[in-house]
């Protein structure tokens, strides 16, 4: 910027001083730098006269520097050195406290709101320069219900007009867009919502929305993915993000009746020569049929056989598949708003936009009490003053270069001098040290653009009154006395590429030994084959069995820290962890002869459990030669009671680096109270139960009494006789909250972000934004950028809903529940998946108790007739199996095949099976290819039908696998030789 820009006619600089906001032009005066004016009255220093009289016209007026804390203030509001405003908390309160998740006391809206819910069918026939096809849409279906109208059946409302309407032309989304933005100036609110909107019918909405208008969205991106788009008060919605079920289970799921079932449509025959067609049902491949599941194809098949004779009018059948699918949706949708807004007091679609996000919400209004879960800061507990890695590591060096004791937070010990809080200090020197992190301090060769702006983790901070708070201190610890040596992040970042001391910096213990980070300690399930290949000898059968509602199960029955830890550091770490609850990072050396390891380790990119740390990187398939401790040990981050467990099967700790040592609630079954989350789990349990209707076998009110009476004793939830009522829809609602409740709990912080960005200044903008880093810009066309930024850690704001350390709970205490099987069946266990185990029961052995309350073992054959079970297993790796198993009922053999990442449609199921996994353990063979037409999006938006090839092969590397097809942990002492 051109200083002259702020030239008055006689030569001063005036104008740069007549708001609170406008700074850029006190750095930039061309006043002495030598002399320094101080202002008696706001307490700011000034580089000449002529600035210091300028600023008694207005300036002064309005804000001053605090002497104490050095910050610029707002004159005339009352400052408190060391406070700051919580957008979590909602007040004032010192920067370092603690912050505490917030009871949500809102309450859904329905005043001046419209639902919108639509479907799209599309053409295929441009074929693009990559050999894919285009899809164009040639109809749109769409239902609208208001606040007037939401509980009606009424074809035409007086507040939103025709209801149901039909968009048949070449362009329907610019009417349907034309439509949806007339009516949000009628509506505070206006809901749409597609059935795979993410990924299908919102993909449309966007491109024309890129392409046509001026428009800018708001956008929730995953990937390509939409989870939700924004336009002022339009909100675009996708129900898949809310019950994760296709559209023809829905009508089922939610007990819609028999008026609702999605039909058949010869999507293939969609073409603008058969627009107009009239006549015999067309040829079975326009269908797809190959492209169904196995079952479905079965039923397709014997529907068009029974109807090859209709008369099939492409005009009319398209429309009325269309309708049918917007009316199934329609129905399902409101269907869930109403019972989650009884149930739940929350609406879905307005307050939310997704299952996990919604019942969250559902549990911060009705059961979460003030000042129980933490909000963890963002640095973590021992850095959250903003003290980061790359500080240490130039204290670090100092100390090294200057052989002193540098005083820091590093080192649990904080530095402060005269009352002000310093990077660190050695009071034999005398000697300050202070690291400027750009961003905090306003870095002027760092972030030359927009200093004026408010900064988006503190709106009353620019980055220019934290550039002259900064000066401000340095001169104030000069003044003081004391030796300054400071430098900015830039420099030294610059100096840690240059320099040899790089090696001695990172290596050093206070950062080898870095804060414990509890996302560290969460896992997922625990999944994996023990066995390749294994089929029933004599007196032997396979059974599988999962356990009922383990997720719920560990939510009301678990154990969960409250509050914040107290942090526990190196030596300062308690001797034993026998009587501590919480996290700890530690150096823990496994056994050699467990055959199911306990501790999980990221490695390759999958959740292995491992004896050898070096075998298992290594993914060793032989004989393990390492023999030394530092070759054999974990060093990770694991939930306390996994490490008591692996202690007792005979894991040696080796150190402990730090604890967090937490308070903890849980449900006490003998006084009936406490635990977290129990009171949300008994209620929509007795709403799941309930809503299952009577048992088969109660048939009087006396049986129905005993059976409330024994689900009291068993459960500890009290169900209403009258409200025992099938529901299909209300229970499918109670078990989608039960299931989904506790993820939002370990949302990812800090995700990456979308932005549309229409003009030059607007890009210059983001890349000039001392809050965000761009990581990529794509051209749509000429005009538009679609931009992908995420916020630098220093500027994102903790999410207000997320505990990761709860997280981690829930899924360490459900891997324990699904080890306290894996321990006694030993060997016997084929397969593992997160809540389930498949194992060879033999006579004389011990078997898994199967029952029906939450947290049993129940069998998953026994829909097949009690006394099925399984004959042969294979398998070729995680979520990867098939068996051959015997159905009771039917009295007769059938097989199941699962493969994670191939649909196993009829056309893919004919070349990955059964048998054909089986072939490749028994005798390895060539992979098998499968070709398939998949539905993708483009990064510009438009979705497209492309050929894809994969490739399958088993592949079972989580364990070491011997010629027999059994396995053994990595680094297993019976591990065979190479």
């Amino acid at each position: 910027m051109d200083p002259r820009a702020f030239n008055d006619e006689d030569g001063s600089f005036r104008r740069h001083y007549n708001t609170v906001t406008s700074l850029t032009a006190a750095f930039l005066c061309l006043c002495s730098r030598a002399v320094l004016v101080t202002c008696d009255n706001c307490k700011r220093s000034f580089r000449g006269q002529t600035c210091y009289d300028n600023h008694l016209q207005s300036l002064c007026q309005k804000i001053r520097r605090c002497e104490e804390c050095f910050k610029v203030v707002q004159s005339d509001r009352k400052q408190t050195c060391g406070e700051i405003y919580c957008k979590i908390c909602r007040k004032h309160a010192l920067a370092d406290h603690l912050c505490y998740m917030q009871p949500d006391v809102g309450k859904p809206k329905s005043e001046d709101l419209l639902f919108c819910f639509y479907d799209l069918e599309t053409r295929q026939e441009k074929q693009l320069e990559d050999g894919s096809y285009l899809h164009e849409p040639n109809l749109c279906v769409f239902k609208q219900c208001c606040d007037t109208c939401l509980n009606t059946t009424n074809q035409i409302c007086k507040k939103c007009g025709v209801r149901l309407q039909v968009l048949r032309c070449n362009d329907p989304i610019s009417r349907f867009m034309e439509f949806i933005l007339g009516q949000r100036k009628i509506f505070k609110q206006v809901v749409v919502v597609a059935h795979n909107g993410q990924a299908f019918d919102h993909q449309f909405i966007l491109n024309y929305i890129l392409t046509a208008t001026d428009l800018n969205p708001d956008l929730i991106m995953r990937g390509t993915k939409i989870i939700m788009m924004s336009l002022g008060n339009v909100k675009f919605l996708d129900s898949l993000n809310y019950f994760p079920l296709s559209l023809s289970k829905l009508p089922q799921a939610f007990g819609l009746g028999a008026g609702f079932k999605k039909g058949y449509l010869p999507y293939l025959f969609n073409t603008t020569a058969n627009t107009n067609y009239v006549g015999p049902l067309p040829p079975v491949e326009y269908y797809d049929p190959d492209n169904m599941k196995e079952d479905d194809r079965i039923k397709f098949l014997e529907w068009y056989e029974q109807n090859k004779t209709n008369t099939f009018d492409m005009q009319k059948d398209l429309v009325a598949y269309c309708i049918s699918d917007v009316e199934i949706l329609t129905a399902a949708c409101l269907k869930f708003r109403q019972q989650m807004i009884e149930t739940g007091n929350v609406c879905p679609f307005t307050e939310a936009c997704t299952i996990a996000s919604t019942c969250n919400k559902v549990y911060r209004r009705n059961f979460l009490q003030p000042n129980t879960i933490g909000i963890i800061p963002k640095g973590g507990y021992r850095w959250r003053d903003n003290q980061s890695k790359v500080a240490i590591q130039w204290l670090v060096w100092m100390e090294k270069e200057q052989n002193i004791n540098i005083v820091c937070t590093a080192k649990q010990q904080e530095a402060r001098v005269a009352g002000v809080k310093v990077d660190g200090y050695c009071a034999e020197t005398n000697q300050v040290f202070e690291f400027h992190g750009c961003y905090y301090h306003g870095c002027p060769a760092c972030f030359k653009n927009g200093r004026d702006e408010p900064l988006r983790d503190d709106p009353t901070q620019t980055l220019n009154t934290r550039y002259e708070a900064t000066v401000a201190k340095t001169e104030r610890l000069r003044d003081l006395g004391h030796h300054l040596i400071q430098i900015w992040e830039c420099e030294f970042r610059r100096q840690l590429q240059q320099n040899a001391f790089c090696s001695y910096v990172e290596n050093h213990p206070l950062l080898v030994n870095a804060p414990l980070n509890p996302r560290d300690a969460f896992f997922g399930g625990r999944t994996g084959n023990t066995y390749e290949y294994y089929k029933c000898m004599d007196g032997e059968k396979i059974k599988y069995v999962d356990v009922c509602s383990l997720y719920p199960w560990v939510c009301k029955y678990g154990k969960f820290p409250t509050g914040h830890p107290k942090v526990y550091v190196g030596e300062e770490c308690p001797p034993t962890i026998n009587n501590v609850e919480g996290l700890i990072k530690c150096k823990i050396l496994p056994p050699q002869n467990l055959y199911h390891p306990i501790l999980p380790a990221k490695m390759n990119n999958k959740l292995m459990f491992v004896l050898c740390r070096t075998c298992g990187e290594k993914m060793n398939q032989g004989k393990c030669h390492h023999h030394t401790e530092e070759e054999r040990a974990l060093t990770g981050t694991w939930v306390i009671d996994e490490v008591k467990k692996a202690l007792e099967m005979g894991y040696r700790m080796l150190k402990v680096h730090e604890v967090w040592s937490y308070e903890i609630d849980q449900f006490d079954k003998a006084t009936k109270k406490g635990g977290l989350f129990t009171a949300m789990m008994n209620r929509f349990v007795a709403v799941k139960q309930q809503a299952s209707g009577w048992p088969q076998h109660c048939r009087t009110d006396e049986e129905k009494n005993r059976y409330i009476e024994e689900f009291l004793e068993r459960e500890d939830v009290k169900l209403e006789f009258a409200e025992i009522v099938e529901n299909p829809g209300l229970r499918s609602l109670a078990k989608l909250i039960l299931n989904s409740f506790w993820g939002k709990l370990g949302q990812r912080e800090n995700q990456p972000k979308t932005a549309i960005v229409r003009t030059p200044a607007e890009f210059f903008n983001m890349l000039s934004n001392p809050a965000i880093c761009v990581t990529a810009a794509l051209p749509v066309n000429e005009d538009v950028l679609i931009v992908n930024y995420e916020h630098r850690d220093e500027s994102y704001d903790p999410l207000t809903t997320v505990n990761v350390t709860i997280a981690a709970y829930v899924t360490t205490q459900a891997r324990l529940k699904l080890y306290s099987y894996l321990e006694k069946l030993g060997d016997r266990v084929l397969y593992y998946d997160t809540d389930s185990v498949i194992y060879v029961s033999r006579e004389g052995e011990w078997d898994v108790p199967t029952g029906s309350c939450l947290g049993e073992m129940t069998d998953e054959l026994e829909g097949y007739g009690a006394g099925s079970h399984i004959k042969e297993f294979v398998s070729g790796g995680p979520k990867n199996y098939a068996y051959k198993f015997f159905a009771a009922k039917d009295n007769e053999e059938k097989v199941t095949c699962k493969v994670k990442g191939i649909s196993l449609n009829y056309a893919a199921s004919q070349l990955v099976n059964f048998d054909t996994i089986k072939e490749m353990i028994l005798s390895p063979t060539e992979p098998v290819y499968i070709t398939s037409k998949n539905i993708r999006r483009t990064k510009e938006h438009e979705v497209v039908t492309r050929e894809e090839t994969k490739i399958y092969k088993p592949l079972s590397t989580k364990r070491c696998f011997l010629d027999d097809h059994s396995s053994y942990p990595y680094g297993h002492k019976r591990c065979r030789t190479e």
